[in-house]
């Protein structure tokens, strides 16, 4: 976290017409200042090198991402766009984005289960026997979710959700994705518990 420092008057003024546009007001104009951890400072220190050497160009229409975005300071340090950490993600298909599949699912059927059974109670032997593309199923949570008809429109693709099929995933998808909520992706997808 950066030490901040308090605000402190500088002898620097502004001037900006009053209302009549005839008189000019001047206003003492507060100057914040930062101290940044020595780590970030290379990285800006880096980053500010390379524009200068040329290493980095910028074309005016490019609104992302910024010159100080972490992207651009990550890309400067890392030895390869393969580095450990990475996530692969897809080129979806059209109409596959995440409001395409929010449509989706409350348009069709998504859970794939008779409605009279549910909610399933599902036993990892149980769940082990779901892992095709057309019959995909995995735990998070403690809650089973049919993900057959989400796989196309996950940013991370197909092959990676199949991998994981039958299986209880909340460990993994926790690792990569804490901050996603899946209860309200796959809210449709719910098809049972695992006991």
């Amino acid at each position: 976290m950066p030490d901040i420092k308090l605000p402190t008057s500088t002898d620097q003024t502004t001037e900006s017409p009053s209302d009549n546009g005839k008189n000019i007001i001047k206003k003492k104009v507060p100057k914040i200042h930062f101290d940044l951890p020595p780590q970030i400072q290379n990285q800006h220190q880096s980053l500010n090198n390379a524009r200068a050497n040329k290493q980095i160009t910028r074309n005016d229409n490019m609104l992302f991402p910024g010159f100080d975005s972490p992207q651009v300071i990550r890309s400067l340090n890392s030895p390869s766009p393969s580095s450990v950490g990475n996530r692969e993600k897809v080129r979806l298909a059209p109409h596959h984005s995440a409001l395409d599949w929010e449509k989706f699912k409350h348009e069709n059927n998504v859970k794939m289960i008779d409605p009279s059974s549910f909610p399933l109670r599902i036993t990892k032997g149980e769940l082990s026997k779901h892992t095709h593309p057309k019959d995909c199923w995995v735990a998070l949570g403690g809650k089973i979710y049919n993900i057959s008809s989400y796989l196309d429109f996950h940013p991370g693709g197909v092959n990676i959700l199949v991998k994981f099929a039958g299986k209880d995933c909340t460990s993994i998808f926790m690792k990569y994705h804490r901050w996603v909520n899946f209860e309200r992706i796959l809210d449709e997808c719910f098809i049972g518990f695992l006991v």
